[in-house]
């Protein structure tokens, strides 16, 4: 991710917070809720949390979450609305050096609307890292936005094909929650469309 689009998000923050929380995660997310209602909670790590809505979401339904913001004034004004038990932090992809310090493993990693944002060649590392974090009966969950740049955030071209040819040496498997014409933007934006993309270890993907 450039350090330009942080700053846009940063500069913005008050603006796509309010965004971001007028449509509930529930409706966002409607696509893989099935799954995660399948799932026992456990650690989440939210990368690219944005408002927190998504945070406070899971963090309502019992998850431990972790939720990784890199612009600061959007870190801080999620922070003020979410629950205590929520962790924020200030790392950014592809390295997400502090949550690889941790150590810690998670049993759901959500990056929504963030897969866009990342440089082309700085996603093998990236999902490499994402790889290495998600627990092995883990589920990890990806947005993939398809529509017009924005000029003060760029946004690079996506497919379910570069996430399956990335995912496939790592033993993780690929699968997409919806019709691959992808759905409408929640925001109700005409030139928007989204896919949500679900990842999981091949050992797992009998039992998901």
């Amino acid at each position: 991710m450039t350090n330009k689009t942080i700053d846009t998000y940063h500069r913005q923050a008050q603006g796509f917070a309010e965004q971001y929380d007028s449509v509930p995660a529930e409706q966002v997310h409607a696509e893989w809720l099935a799954a995660l209602q399948g799932m026992p909670v456990g650690r989440a790590l939210d990368v690219g949390a944005g408002s927190g809505r998504d945070a406070r979401w899971l963090a309502c339904l019992g998850w431990q979450v972790s939720a990784v913001e890199p612009a600061e004034a959007l870190r801080e004004i999620a922070r003020s609305s979410t629950p205590a038990s929520v962790d924020w932090i200030d790392d950014t992809l592809p390295e997400l050096a502090r949550i690889t310090a941790s150590g810690h493993s998670y049993e759901l990693i959500l990056l929504s609307a963030v897969w866009m944002h990342l440089l082309p060649e700085q996603r093998r590392q990236a999902f490499k890292v994402l790889a290495g974090c998600l627990a092995p009966d883990g589920l990890m969950v990806i947005t993939l936005r398809f529509g017009p740049s924005d000029p003060a955030r760029p946004m690079y071209e996506v497919s379910v094909g570069e996430l399956a040819e990335m995912a496939a040496p790592l033993g993780l498997v690929v699968s997409v929650s919806a019709d691959a014409s992808g759905s409408q933007d929640r925001l109700g934006r005409a030139d928007v469309r989204w896919q949500t993309v679900l990842i999981r270890h091949r050992d797992g993907e009998a039992s998901a």
